[in-house]
Parts: C-alpha cells; sequence; structure tokens
C-alpha cells in the first residue's frame, strides 16, 4: 500500500513494542520513517527489518527530553530525506512504580522529563516546517489511567492530554493537526514491567494480569493500525482524545485500512 508515500514519519520510542509496530506499519504504508530511540541496537534491528521489507528507514538514536538530541534527530530527518510531516509521539517511561509516599523523586521528575518534555520537545522541532507547508500530523501516545503507584505517569499522561488540547486550538485551519491515542492494554516490555510489580508497590498489577488471561491485552501491532491511520492526511481528527475501545474509530481504521 502506499497510502503515506512521500511522507516522512519520526517515531520515538521506535526500538520495541508500540513504537516498533508503528514504524513498521508506517513504513509498509510508504513512508520514509526516522526510528529514534536511546537504545541503538534495537534501533539498528528495527530498521534492518523495515529494509528487508522493502521499505525505507534510519536510526536515530535519541533522548526525547534532550533538546539538543531532538535537535539532531530532527536535522537527521531532513538530511536524509526532508522534514518530518508526521509525528508520532510514543516514547515513554512508567518508573516510579510506587505509592507517592514511598518514590523516588529523582525517578518521578525524570518521568515527567520523558513523557511531558517528550512530546513538547519534538513537536516543537517539527512545527514550525509542518506549518510553513500547511500540513502535518501528529499523534500522541497516552495512557495510564490513575491507580495507586502510576501517580508519576498517570500525571505525566494526562499532561499530555492538555498539552494536545491546547496545542489543537492552535493548529485550528493550519492544516496540522494533533490528536492522543490510547492503546489500552498492550503486549509490550512496560506491561511485562508493571505486571512484575508488587501488589504493594502497584495494586493495578494483579489487574493487568487478569487482563492478560482473559484475553483482553493487544498485539502492538493492532495499536499500531490505528495509529497509521491518525496520521494519513484523510483523517481529521484535531483535538480528539481517542481511547481504543471507541467503535467508530475502529470501523473508521477499517475502512481506511482494510485487513
Amino acid at each position: 500500500m502506499t497510502k503515506l508515500r512521500d511522507q516522512v514519519a519520526i517515531v520515538t520510542g521506535g526500538g520495541r513494542g508500540i513504537g516498533r509496530a508503528v514504524a513498521e506499519t508506517l513504513a509498509a504504508l510508504g513512508a520514509s520513517v526516522v526510528v529514534a530511540s536511546r537504545n541503538a541496537p534495537e534501533l539498528d534491528t528495527v530498521v534492518r527489518a523495515i529494509r528487508g521489507a522493502g521499505g525505507r528507514a534510519l536510526a536515530q538514536t535519541a533522548d526525547v527530553s534532550d533538546e539538543r538530541q531532538v535537535e539532531d534527530l530532527v536535522l537527521a530527518t531532513e538530511r536524509w530525506v526532508g522534514p518530518a510531516s508526521i509525528l508520532v509521539n510514543n516514547a515513554g517511561t512508567i518508573e516510579p512504580l510506587a505509592p507517592l509516599a514511598r518514590s523516588d523523586p529523582a525517578l518521578w521528575l525524570r518521568n515527567i522529563a520523558v513523557n511531558i518534555g517528550g512530546t513538547y520537545m519534538p513537536t516543537r522541532a517539527v512545527l514550525p516546517w509542518m506549518l510553513e507547508r500547511g500540513a502535518g500530523r501528529i499523534v500522541n501516545v497516552i495512557g495510564h489511567q490513575p491507580a495507586p503507584g502510576l501517580s508519576a505517569a498517570s500525571t505525566s499522561k494526562g499532561g499530555v492530554v492538555q498539552l494536545t488540547r491546547t496545542l489543537a486550538i492552535e493548529l485550528e485551519h493550519t492544516g496540522v493537526t494533533v490528536c492522543a491515542y490510547d492503546p489500552g492494554p498492550v503486549d509490550t516490555a512496560l506491561l511485562r514491567r508493571m505486571q512484575r510489580a508488587s501488589a504493594d508497590d502497584l495494586r493495578a498489577a494483579e489487574g493487568d494480569r487478569a487482563q492478560e488471561q482473559a484475553g483482553r491485552v493487544r498485539s502492538p501491532k493492532d495499536a499500531a493500525r490505528v495509529i497509521a491511520y491518525l496520521t494519513l492526511a484523510t483523517t481529521h481528527r484535531n483535538g480528539q482524545m481517542l481511547p481504543m475501545d471507541d467503535a467508530d474509530l475502529a470501523r473508521a481504521v477499517e475502512d481506511a485500512l482494510p485487513g
């Protein structure tokens, strides 16, 4: 399929899980994809897989909470194939997993820096060209509903929701859109980390294990198809917060990306 031909995408947190699935899906749809994360070996594996399937991809190590590294990411993209027309902000962390009273302050504030700062920084870096061109799609991956032991992750993802809503107002009538998608429970390393947590640290851990036993944990590829749909030029979802169980969204994805 070539629905994203001539599009240039940056996918953060692209070395594994949802990010990897998104990078592979966008490349299969014809986009040139820059895959970013802090783990160079993982990135190389993803890029080899994409190229092996006939797609175009570039690996770029980057800490999305670091302004200079984000600038280098965007510059590397432009030098390789041109400015990004698609940005998927998927990089994130869930640490610390502990009640707030026992949480590590450094880890807690690092969570905010990665989840909020790591959404703000790449978005700010790609927006000028998108606005100049009058076209662009930004998708923020959210999740982690409030739960004991998840104060940092819940707070930071709530911040990303408000960031998305505010930016959407700024982007009205520009041709650039931003939306947020909550993929729900997905079979990723982050979910495994939550499942291994003790009940004293994270009460939701037992619920995560129960969801998997009940068959409610989805494949990263399922989430990636929805995110790919949200990046299409024909998709106009500015300012929307989209949950994984949205039936209208599921139908729209099937219509746009059958199979």
